[in-house]
């Protein structure tokens, strides 16, 4: 447990923080509330956002295995106190919603990082690819090339030529969701996905991406396929997360300096 003068330097701090930034509008103000909870009542936060378009998920059963049964509240969170550091199952259900399972990490009493999108149910045959990370950098560009034939991002082409494949949500002021979904995957074709760190494409040597606590999940269907996490203490501007052969999800999972190619 924190001293009470700690507690006391912590808090200034935190208003020093928000008293010269608040570009970040509504998302710095939740992660502001997160960090009072975590000194002030020793609970944390598990929020939920709709990866289409960003909202809260209210009304959500969430499971922590060894912790608790919760309902998201309307800003899409769960509230409960800490446990002992570990790694613990979370289960996410609502109704409209894939049902998702991944993993959280605490450690020091924190968690490592409580953001979590979620993708409403997808006609059989879809792929959806969500991305999610911290308040840094404010612009990940999320990318889908179909080889030779379409390139999908905010930059390059929001929709494919033929309709299939679209961005259906960018974002450019930090954590997300950034998605992009395809009603279907041709078996014979190679799709590379990767993530651009936009903000810091000036710099080869950045390690900005790699600690951005990036992470992406992949739905098809009614299930949650992969869940892939950027590598950390990386160089690099490019993070290469996977491809998709003869159908096939090939995990890459790597940190580039260049244009992945292959």
């Amino acid at each position: 447990m924190l001293s009470k003068g700690t507690h006391i330097q912590l808090l200034l701090v935190i208003v020093l923080f928000i008293s010269i930034d608040l570009s970040f509008g509504q998302l710095t103000r939740e992660h502001i509330d997160d960090v009072f909870r975590e000194l002030e009542s020793e609970e944390l936060t598990l929020r939920f956002f709709n990866a289409l378009n960003g909202d809260p998920i209210s009304s959500a059963y969430v499971v922590i295995e060894g912790v608790g049964d919760f309902i998201s509240d309307y800003e899409g969170k769960v509230v409960f106190s800490i446990p002992p550091d570990s790694s613990y199952k979370v289960v996410f259900m609502r109704e409209g919603f894939i049902k998702s399972a991944f993993k959280i990490e605490i450690m020091a009493a924190t968690l490592f990082f409580n953001r979590f999108s979620v993708s409403p149910t997808l006609p059989l045959g879809s792929v959806r690819i969500v991305l999610d990370w911290d308040e840094t950098p404010n612009d990940l560009d999320a990318h889908l090339i179909k080889q030779g034939e379409y390139h999908i991002s905010y930059r390059k082409m929001r929709v494919s030529t033929d309709g299939v494949s679209r961005l259906d949500r960018d974002d450019t002021n930090g954590f997300g969701p950034e998605t992009i979904t395809t009603n279907q995957i041709d078996d014979n074709a190679v799709y590379r996905y990767f993530v651009h760190d936009y903000t810091n494409r000036s710099s080869n040597s950045s390690r900005r991406l790699s600690g951005s606590k990036g992470s992406i999940k992949v739905y098809s269907g009614s299930e949650l396929l992969n869940v892939y996490n950027v590598p950390q203490e990386m160089t690099g501007n490019y993070w290469h997360v996977f491809n998709i052969i003869n159908g096939q999800i090939a995990p890459v999972n790597n940190i580039l300096n260049t244009l992945p190619s292959q």
